[in-house]
């Protein structure tokens, strides 16, 4: 029997065609693990599909029409309505991932029209990310206007990135002005930094690098679970090559695109956020690392070996910021997944000591380096919604 009177917070996870989401107890003391369950909310061609896995294995779906995309107020309803009348528990909260925080250092706040205002004058940072951040929360705040919401910032753990990691060679007023860089992924990190000493004390307490690699892709160098350095920059663009992103690029290319080919912002940020990365170096053939992988079309072979050298590249500048490195960490719906790729960064990444097993079979949360390497690999899941639950309960617990 459902218990309508225990209460409950929702995570949303919003990404650029999909909604994950999770359910916690939020009671004080939850007599178990507060996790009740993660589940999906997917836009495909004609339809909008949902899928619930509950802390008990079973599993729910749900399937309607297609309306505007994953953060319109359609979409939402339809989730919301679903989440509302199967689910256990009432709702008494919401948090939400939010890409960037600006200079914010804690990575959880309340929400209220103060932080909103600067939530929103970050998206021109964020053009792509941070709007569809912000959807769910203005639905909820009108929609369910006394349910309590949080925000989590991508950006907060790179607070300890010192200048030299922050700084661009520009005119020191416009650094002050707040083109910096800011990393982001800090959520995943988080989490990686929280979780790391259950598998490796050493690579806990030492030098490691995280590679987060999906669809966004970006390294994180710490010493001692603290960010030190990362590839994200100002912008969700810098550093590896992505799904549809180019990642590093000699700011040249865009000022000839400009003055050669007439392009403007608008053509240019189209062309940086939806054109470039796999899909780009691919011939348009795919954004997905596994249609790329099942693909025998030479165009398809050359942008997973950009995306490897792009990462094996950017470990080495990584291991010089840390002084030389104890583990790396391989994490994300890439690094967690697809083994031939993981196989390929850690061959780039035999310079540094690492000797990795091959296996194709190698299971989440397992070493992938041999005993006698001198630097250990892993492969780990990462659950951003688990540090956004966290934070949110704190906060929510403590009245904030």
């Amino acid at each position: 029997m459902t218990d309508h009177s225990r209460p409950s917070l929702l995570v949303l996870n919003v990404g650029s065609s999909s909604v994950k989401f999770s359910l916690y107890d939020a009671t004080d003391a939850p007599a178990q693990d507060p996790c009740l369950g993660h589940g999906t909310f997917e836009v495909h061609r004609d339809t909008e599909r949902l899928i619930f896995r509950h802390a008990d294995g079973t599993r729910q779906n749900a399937q309607w029409p297609r309306t505007d995309g994953p953060a319109d107020s359609g979409t939402l309803r339809n989730m919301m309505g679903w989440i509302e009348q199967h689910t256990e528990g009432h709702l008494c909260a919401a948090a939400h991932r939010v890409v960037h925080g600006g200079d914010r250092t804690l990575t959880g706040a309340r929400v209220d029209p103060a932080l909103m205002g600067e939530l929103q004058a970050l998206i021109p940072m964020a053009p792509l990310h941070q709007p569809r951040c912000l959807a769910p929360i203005h639905y909820l705040a009108r929609e369910h206007g006394g349910l309590a919401q949080y925000a989590c910032f991508d950006t907060a753990f790179h607070h300890t990135l010192d200048p030299l990691e922050t700084s661009f060679g520009l005119p020191r007023a416009m650094t002050e002005q707040g083109l910096r860089r800011y990393g982001f992924h800090g959520l995943s990190y988080e989490y990686i930094a929280g979780v790391l000493p259950e598998y490796d004390e050493r690579a806990a307490k030492g030098r490691t690098i995280v590679a987060h690699l999906g669809n966004g892709a970006s390294l994180c160098a710490l010493h001692n679970r603290v960010s030190r350095a990362t590839t994200m920059g100002f912008s969700t663009l810098d550093g590896l090559l992505m799904g549809t992103r180019p990642g590093r690029l000699d700011p040249g290319v865009l000022l000839y695109l400009m003055r050669e080919r007439g392009m403007d912002a608008e053509a240019l940020e189209d062309l940086l956020y939806h054109q470039c990365g796999l899909l780009g170096v691919s011939g348009g053939i795919a954004s997905d690392m596994r249609e790329l992988g099942d693909s025998t079309a030479p165009a398809a072979t050359q942008a997973i070996a950009l995306f490897v050298r792009s990462v094996v590249r950017e470990i080495g500048a990584m291991t010089a910021v840390l002084g030389g490195l104890d583990a790396l960490i391989l994490t994300g719906g890439i690094g967690e997944n697809s083994a031939p790729v993981r196989n390929a960064i850690l061959d780039g990444c035999a310079w540094l000591g690492l000797q990795h097993s091959s296996s194709p079979n190698t299971p989440q949360g397992a070493c992938l380096s041999l005993p006698d390497s001198k630097v250990c690999a892993w492969t780990l899941p990462t659950d951003e919604n688990a540090v956004i639950a966290r934070h949110a309960l704190k906060l929510l617990h403590s009245g904030a």
